[in-house]
């Protein structure tokens, strides 16, 4: 019985965490969308991504420890950023023809939407197994997307193979450099939520949550999305 109740709070909270989270990142791309200034959002994101450079593990213990989730413009920004880039990548490799056009835009909708999708994959997983200390979805999301950066930076230096073939060899090796400082960044953000000291301890969880975000990743890549 007592089971039984356990669950219910737990759903009810899950659903309560879910509706706020949609309403609160609804809201922000609201406002954010409504006061659009491409000056000062692209100076804000430059701005994020300097002290980001300068103390980065500092930088996302202060958004973890955020309770009003003031960065989560900034993550919907990068977000954005990486939304666009995949967009006129997959834009620039698919074939329109009359015939092909349905499946071209089923594609290129599922090619947009992969990373929001990864992200909030790995936020989910990630507040489902923090049962210790519990954090906001909204909290969450925010840091795992500012770990990203790094990921949506090496894309954004992608675009210039649209331009020059040849530049893959500068784009190639510091696309692979950002992958790795992605790791690292995700591995100490998700340390963080759970308010980990120790590595040793940390490790098997980390391993636990990579394993299930891969077994999510092989599942939904059957619907041709691949997060």
């Amino acid at each position: 019985m007592e089971e039984k109740e356990e669950k219910k709070v737990d759903t009810e909270e899950i659903k309560k965490e879910t509706v706020e989270t949609a309403k609160q990142v609804r809201d922000t791309v609201k406002e954010t969308v409504k006061n659009v200034n491409i000056k000062n959002d692209a100076k804000e994101a430059t701005g994020f991504i300097s002290a980001m450079f300068k103390d980065p593990f500092e930088k996302i213990r202060e958004i973890v420890e955020d309770k009003e989730n003031k960065n989560l413009k900034i993550a919907i920004i990068f977000v954005a950023i990486w939304t666009i880039v995949i967009f006129i990548k997959a834009l620039s490799i698919k074939y329109w023809s009359f015939n092909a056009i349905f499946k071209n835009i089923l594609s290129l909708v599922k090619t947009v939407i992969a990373p929001s999708l990864g992200i909030l994959v790995l936020s989910g997983i990630v507040y489902f197994m923090n049962k210790k200390e519990k954090r906001s979805l909204t909290t969450i999301i925010t840091s795992i997307t500012i770990a990203k950066i790094p990921e949506i930076i090496a894309s954004v230096l992608g675009l210039l193979t649209l331009f020059s073939a040849s530049s893959y060899k500068i784009t190639s090796p510091i696309s692979a450099l950002c992958s790795i400082i992605t790791v690292i960044l995700t591995y100490f953000t998700i340390k963080t939520i759970f308010k980990e000291e120790q590595n040793s301890k940390f490790l098997k969880t980390f391993i636990i949550i990579e394993a299930i975000y891969y077994l999510a990743y092989m599942v939904i890549s059957f619907l041709e999305i691949y997060i």
